[in-house]
């Protein structure tokens, strides 16, 4: 009898280990690291937010900051000095999409000059060096060293996929992505 019990449960305890579940890696959430690169250095931007403006009538415009640090309380006063201290890299989109209420999803070519749906501005910054909450030095990649390059746009729910790629004139090819959120922040700098 007793060996009847221990047969029955080894048979129990091996069919218990043996019934995991197929489906845990159809679990698994894919995702896709918040980081840009230049020439072979990556470079983090966990943290995103935007600031829109809608005119009612044509396009919307956004202004889109993925940092490694953040913009403080959420508002923006226009200057280098609503920083957190330990921002040290980011890019900054200033996008007008052909939506009148949203950052519609697509893709935006680089053009500076048209009120189309496009990517209107960029700026890429890394060495950041923030004190009291602002700006004090950078090393920047702006319009003048962009010769070409792209935004799309993604959305699902609140959170958005930014994958951009950009033709520099000294740094070669700049390119990255952003998987998260995009924090709503309040334009101050009137």
């Amino acid at each position: 009898m007793k060996k009847l019990n221990l047969i029955i449960g080894l048979l129990t305890l091996i069919t218990m280990l043996s019934c995991s579940s197929d489906d845990d890696s159809q679990n698994e959430i894919i995702t896709t690291a918040s980081e840009f690169s230049i020439n072979g250095t990556n470079y983090s931007i966990s943290n995103g937010f935007i600031l829109s403006s809608f005119d009612a009538t044509n396009n919307s415009r956004h202004a889109i900051y993925l940092l490694n640090g953040t913009i403080l309380n959420n508002e923006w006063y226009g200057a280098g000095c609503d920083f957190s201290n330990n921002l040290t890299q980011g890019v900054i989109f200033n996008i007008t999409s052909s939506s009148q209420t949203e950052l519609a999803e697509g893709t935006y070519n680089y053009e500076l000059s048209t009120n189309e749906a496009s990517l209107n501005e960029t700026n890429i910054s890394t060495n950041i060096v923030v004190e009291n909450n602002c700006i004090i030095s950078l090393n920047d990649i702006d319009e003048d060293q962009i010769n070409s390059g792209s935004i799309t746009v993604e959305r699902l729910n609140n959170s958005y996929t930014l994958t951009f790629s950009f033709m520099t004139t000294d740094f070669g090819t700049i390119s990255g992505s952003y998987q998260g959120e995009l924090q709503l922040t309040q334009d101050l700098s009137d």
